[in-house]
């Protein structure tokens, strides 16, 4: 009869045992590489759309969270100062990152959503005159309206420095250039005044302002 001889697992243990804790080591020393104690702004409870961040009445809603550098994404807040001022476009939930895009977009690349007491008015580009480009998003006018005929005719200021949104193009086909306007950023006392401007006075004209100027 042949006997069958089992052979001692032992050292198929021990060779398992290096492996992993081999395995183990690699995978650690790469964790410990990949984080470095970074930072990032975070909600510290749930912060609703349209709450000024860094103000007197916001304490306690932002937090620094440590994170392993890798996963720092661009737009990311790592400085509560970047964020002082600033207000939310839509809600951040507890633990959320505080990025750009959550307070509007990048500082310098595009203009601020509205605050509040802020509104959004059309006027017609034609009112800047044939031979006046479009404004810049970004850049101020003067709105002027005129009233009266020959020496019984004024003009006056409607709005001073209205900033310029955006500019919109007339796609319809309604004539050339007949639909394209310019969004300016007004408080709702100067909404009121340009509406009645567009629609009583028998001009309103829009004058661009120097950059440097205020």
């Amino acid at each position: 009869m042949r006997v069958i001889r089992l052979r001692r697992p032992g050292w198929w243990f021990l060779v398992a045992a290096l492996l992993a804790g081999g395995a183990f080591a690699v995978a650690s020393g790469i964790g410990r590489g990949e984080d470095r104690g970074a930072s990032v702004l975070v909600a510290a409870r749930t912060i609703p759309a349209g709450e000024v961040l860094g103000g007197a009445g916001a304490q306690g809603l932002l937090a620094l969270a440590a994170v392993p550098d890798g996963s720092v994404l661009p737009g990311m807040l790592r400085d509560p100062a970047a964020a002082n001022g600033r207000r939310t476009v839509a809600p951040i939930g507890q633990g959320e990152p505080i990025t750009d895009a959550a307070l509007g977009g990048a500082p310098g690349l595009g203009p601020a959503p509205l605050a509040v007491g802020e509104r959004a008015v059309a006027l017609p580009l034609r009112a800047l005159g044939a031979v006046a480009g479009a404004p810049a998003p970004g850049t101020r006018v003067d709105v002027l309206a005129s009233d009266g005929e020959g020496l019984a005719g004024r003009t006056h200021v409607v709005v001073s420095g209205a900033e310029v949104l955006a500019v919109m193009r007339d796609d319809v086909g309604r004539g050339e250039g007949a639909g394209d306007a310019i969004l300016v950023r007004v408080s709702t006392q100067q909404a009121l005044q340009v509406t009645r401007a567009l629609d009583f006075a028998r001009e309103v004209r829009v004058v661009g302002r120097p950059v440097a100027e205020p």
